[in-house]
């Protein structure tokens, strides 16, 4: 464990195993099986020790000492199944800024700057954020994540950046998450709703982190609660709507007890489920039924009526906003209901003024998928505009002013940052000459990225789904292996030209050679090798037994080393088309493999690194294994930065969050987590000068990291700027 020697060796009947400096074994020994010694079993012959390391992260204190850390740059995306998904803080400085969720952490947005000021990472070991609740000054921000034992809260400081001390955990919750929280007007209390199977609704004195009473609010088949909130002209009253629900409880003497209202029997005779709420500025609420109905009631909790201009169309009003004239509601169908109030209209109420629809409404939405549902709507704090959270992780923004109101036939709508991937994504690659990253994703689109300037160049929409995708070094080519071909195309100024089809279906593994003269393709357990510019097979390289899922070059691209579902790490000469050197572990099947070619030493020697199901992170050298890294979770992804000595893996626990690990290398076994994305990670690279590390997920997020170095290496050689070039056609000229 402390990263010393280990010597196996069999006597007799016996496993031996022997460390530290005064052991003297014979050079040859026999690795141990999985069972008998807790590594993995191979039938190759080791020719030097095994070092044997457990990973482990370094307590906080140490942070300081890093030589290497994970420095958060940008993310791409949006959860889209976070409660409260999207706020408004107070404007600085005239800018408006913008609270979300993406990927495992949450982001504070300042539009006009384009620059993501604050990043609020979840807590390691959680099993994703759940809710999100902002005081009503603007100052604090709650964050809510699902635990394996019990749901937990934490509180941090918006303008700092600080988490507070203390999480808010619930001893007699057996609720694994918080589906809902809410502040009291006067920032001083929170109230957490608990999930299946109490749905306990629990009151907190946050700043001491302190409950001070709960309830249970579901009824007697645990129907499911939606939202909570606090009055806010009255904080002593608490509102609860869910299925089939809807309550009210005043506090007192930090006990939560019931208020009757009238609602009761209308509900039992239509049985309705109640989606969303809000406490308007007239002093009145509004509730909005799954069937489209919105019903007015008093501050204090008496029903008023369902008013007139109700859609009264299924899931039509999913979730609610307030403003100074009125409320705004959003739901099925990407559509958006402004309603104001009618002072002088006793009957009616409120009347729609505008409804923009989402649909299409942005220049990437053109060809892509509907908008989906509107999950999440925020008011700016000068109600000039709203923020939109959709089902298919877009973030968008409408205007709110009284001029723009009047333009119904304009929406108005346009992305807040850019278009997000919808769904997984599932290629992903950088090239050298440009700060350009490319991805590819289940939503059938391929977009391309500025790393450097924090945007999106380029989305195409296609009619297949990408399975994988390729950056030529130059940054004018790309492959994509799409689900009945594999296409070569051109990157415009404006768009993706195909220029060759090649026959191989639903490729999940395509990568140029640093030099760009060679693409390698897999092709369910073969990998083809061809010449980029002719597209001639170079040679078809076999000895997969099971579908290949990663290949590398190496440095000089010579070679190329793969490893698949069998089990096995292979390295094969492309010259000859020979496999050298094959390792194999059964019963493993492994994900990742990356090439790593030591130029320090005075011959060339090639290292593999593979990951796994087997929760190990290995290096193999031709036939034997030579180290691995207990890594305790399961590690999809590795991607190594020579010059920085780190090596980064991508966790991919499913249903789990996915962090980044940043191990020190040559390996030794320890390791500084960072939180990435709320789902296992399906890709890493890392650019081509070792600056910065770039990981996609099945989350749909895009994460971007600087590498830093706290002693950063000198450079024999100035470094090669980008290049400014850009492809057209002649038709364009």
């Amino acid at each position: 464990e402390g990263g010393g020697q280990l010597w196996l060796c069999f006597a007799g009947s016996t496993w031996i195993a022997e460390g530290g400096g005064g052991c003297t074994m014979p050079p040859k020994v026999h690795k141990a099986s999985a069972e008998a010694a807790g590594a993995a079993s191979s039938q190759a012959v080791l020719e030097a020790p095994i070092t044997i390391t457990t990973a482990v992260a370094p307590p906080a204190a140490a942070e300081d000492t890093r030589a290497v850390s994970l420095v958060h740059r940008h993310v791409f995306g949006l959860k889209s199944s976070v409660k409260g998904n999207v706020h408004f803080i107070n404007e600085k400085d005239g800018e408006a800024q913008i609270l979300y969720p993406a990927g495992h952490n949450t982001i504070l947005y300042q539009a006009d700057q384009k620059v993501q000021s604050r990043v609020f990472p979840g807590t390691e070991g959680s099993e994703g954020i759940t809710a999100l609740a902002v005081s009503p000054n603007r100052k604090f921000l709650a964050v809510c994540e699902r635990f394996q034992d019990r749901a937990s809260c934490a509180i941090h400081d918006i303008n700092s950046g600080k988490r507070r001390r203390g999480t808010l955990t619930f001893a007699d919750c057996d609720a694994t998450e918080y589906v809902c929280a809410a502040f009291s007007a006067e920032n001083k209390f929170l109230i957490t709703q608990g999930g299946p199977p109490e749905w306990k609704l629990v009151l907190w004195s946050w700043d001491k982190a302190r409950s001070q009473g709960s309830t249970t609010v579901s009824n007697l088949t645990g129907s499911a609660i939606h939202e909570c909130s606090f009055s806010p002209q009255d904080s002593s009253l608490v509102c609860v709507i869910g299925d089939g629900i809807f309550k009210f409880f005043r506090i007192q003497e930090g006990n939560l007890k019931p208020i009757p209202n009238q609602l009761s029997k209308l509900r039992e005779a239509n049985n309705q489920n109640y989606v969303c709420h809000a406490w308007l500025h007239c002093e009145r609420l509004v509730v909005c039924s799954e069937a489209g109905d919105v019903l007015l009631f008093d501050g204090g909790g008496e029903f008023k009526m369902v008013l007139p201009c109700s859609p009264a169309e299924p899931r039509s009003m999913l979730c609610v906003a307030a403003f100074s004239r009125g409320f705004v509601a959003g739901g099925d169908g990407g559509i958006v209901r402004v309603y104001e109030r009618l002072d002088n209209d006793a009957k009616e109420m409120f009347r729609m003024t505008k409804a923009p629809k989402l649909d299409g409404a942005t220049a990437a939405g053109t060809g892509g998928p509907r908008a989906g549902a509107v999950t999440a709507i925020a008011v700016s704090p000068q109600e000039e505009m709203l923020a939109i959270a959709t089902s298919t992780a877009q973030l968008l923004q409408v205007p709110l002013s009284g001029s723009d109101l009047l333009k119904a036939e304009e929406s108005g709508v346009s992305d807040i940052l850019t278009s997000f991937h919808s769904g997984a994504i599932l290629g992903l690659d950088v090239c050298v000459r440009k700060p350009l990253v490319v991805t590819c994703g289940s939503d059938k689109s391929v977009r391309i990225w500025n790393y450097a300037e924090r945007s999106q160049e380029q989305c195409k929409f296609f009619l297949e789904e990408a399975y994988s995708v390729a950056f030529h070094p130059s940054g004018f080519h790309l492959i994509v292996g799409f689900s009945d071909k594999l296409r070569l195309m051109n990157l415009l100024m404006e768009d993706m030209r195909m220029y060759k089809e090649i026959p191989i279906k639903a490729c999940r593994e395509c990568r140029f050679s640093h030099g760009g003269q060679f693409f390698a393709a897999v092709n369910s357990n073969t990998i083809v090798v061809y010449k980029t510019y002719t597209c001639e097979v170079v040679c078809n390289l076999r000895g997969h037994q099971s579908k290949v899922r990663s290949v590398c070059w190496t440095a000089d691209d010579s070679r190329i080393v793969s490893t698949g579902a069998d089990g096995a790490a292979c390295e094969f000469d492309i010259v000859t088309g020979k496999r050298c050197s094959d390792w194999s572990q059964k019963g493993t099947s492994f994900s990742c493999v990356i090439a790593y070619t030591n130029s320090d030493s005075t011959q060339q020697v090639n290292t593999m690194y593979v990951v796994g199901s087997d929760k190990m992170l290995k290096e193999v050298q031709a036939t034997t294994l030579t180290n691995y890294v207990e890594s305790s979770a399961v590690l999809g992804q590795l991607a190594v930065a020579s010059s920085a000595k780190a090596l980064i893996a991508g966790v991919a626990e499913p249903d789990k969050p996915g962090p980044l690990r940043c191990y020190s290398f040559p390996l030794e076994g320890d390791y500084d987590p960072y939180q990435a994305h709320s789902a296992p990670v399906s890709r890493l690279r890392i650019t081509h000068d070792d600056q910065v590390v770039l990981s996609a997920g099945d989350d749909g997020c895009l994460c971007i990291f600087d590498l830093k170095k706290k002693a950063p290496l000198r450079r024999d050689k100035e470094p090669l700027g980008f290049a400014d070039e850009i492809l057209v056609t002649k038709g364009f000229l």
